[in-house]
C-alpha cells in the first residue's frame, strides 16, 4: 500500500511537470507547434494546456482529505490564475511574444472547465 506521504509528492509531480511544460513553451520565441489553421487556434491551445492544468492542480490538491470540497475549487481557481498571469508577464520579456488579455481569459476558461470536470467527478464519487 503507498503511504499517505508518497501519495501526496505524487500528486504533485503532474503539476510540476505542467508547471515546467507551460514555461519552457512560453520561453520560446516561436512555439514549434502553432500552425495558423484558423483564426482562433492560440486561444485553443491556451484553454486546452490551462484545461490540463487545471485537472493536475486538481490532483494536487484533491489528497488533502482535511480542506472541503469548495475550498479546492476556490484553491484551482485561483492557483490557475495566477499561473496565466504570471505566464502572460514572463512572455512580455521573451522576444517576439507578447502578453495578452485574450490569453490569459482564454487561460481563465481553460482553468473553470477543470474545476466543472472536477465538481462533476467529486459529485458521482459522492
Amino acid at each position: 500500500m503507498i503511504s499517505s506521504i508518497t501519495l501526496n509528492i505524487l500528486s504533485k509531480l503532474p503539476l510540476l511537470v505542467a508547471s515546467a511544460g507551460i514555461f519552457y513553451f512560453s520561453s520560446l520565441p516561436q512555439p514549434p507547434f502553432v500552425l495558423t489553421s484558423f483564426q482562433w487556434q492560440d486561444k485553443v491551445l491556451h484553454l486546452a494546456a490551462y484545461f490540463a492544468y487545471g485537472i493536475t492542480i486538481a490532483l494536487a490538491i484533491h489528497v488533502h482529505q482535511s480542506i472541503s470540497s469548495n475550498k479546492k475549487m476556490t484553491l484551482i481557481g485561483l492557483i490557475g490564475f495566477l499561473y496565466a498571469l504570471s505566464d502572460e508577464y514572463h512572455q512580455s520579456f521573451v522576444p517576439g511574444r507578447t502578453s495578452e488579455l485574450g490569453d490569459i481569459i482564454a487561460d481563465w476558461i481553460g482553468v473553470i472547465s477543470a474545476i466543472m470536470l472536477y465538481r462533476l467527478c467529486i459529485k458521482r464519487i459522492a
